[in-house]
């Protein structure tokens, strides 16, 4: 019994591992999650100014290519930040996936934890009634031959 109890310690134990590793993995997601968003903030805000830039009320006079050139870039801008968008939907996705995921692991985990009790406290008990089987035997041994010892005088 106490190679059963020990072989599915060990189950445990990668179980523990798997959960620890999707842990650092949401962890890593979440992180990276953080950095798009972060780049989009910042991307916003450049495309912001660039039109305010753009609609300025302008003193000198600006050539239709400079305009042209101007709309580019800013609409350059739109395009990245539509990536970045979709990026992010993309991440959040993968972060949902690795959270459904790690719930798993962790009921698996806990699932584990309450067989390798269950199957240590049943090892445990058939232990204690084990020894207690030896005491009484050893007690009944000792008992036969004091008795043979007052019978025999």
């Amino acid at each position: 019994m106490s190679k059963e109890v020990a072989r599915f310690k060990r189950v445990l134990h990668v179980r523990a591992i798997e959960r620890d590793i999707t842990q650092t993995e949401l962890a890593g997601r979440l992180r990276e999650e953080g950095a798009i968003i972060g780049r989009i903030s910042d991307m916003e805000a450049e495309r912001d100014n660039a039109l305010d830039d753009f609609c300025a009320d302008r003193g000198k006079t600006v050539s239709p290519q400079e305009l042209w050139l101007e709309r580019q870039g800013i609409d350059l801008m739109e395009r990245k930040l539509s990536s970045d968008r979709q990026e992010l939907e993309a991440c959040r996705g993968r972060i949902e996936e690795t959270r459904a995921e790690l719930v798993s692991r962790h009921q698996n985990v806990q699932l584990m934890e309450r067989y390798v009790g269950k199957l240590k406290a049943r090892s445990d008990k058939e232990a204690i009634d084990a020894e207690q089987k030896n005491l009484d035997d050893i007690t009944s041994m000792r008992y036969r031959r004091n008795m043979r010892k007052e019978v025999s005088p």
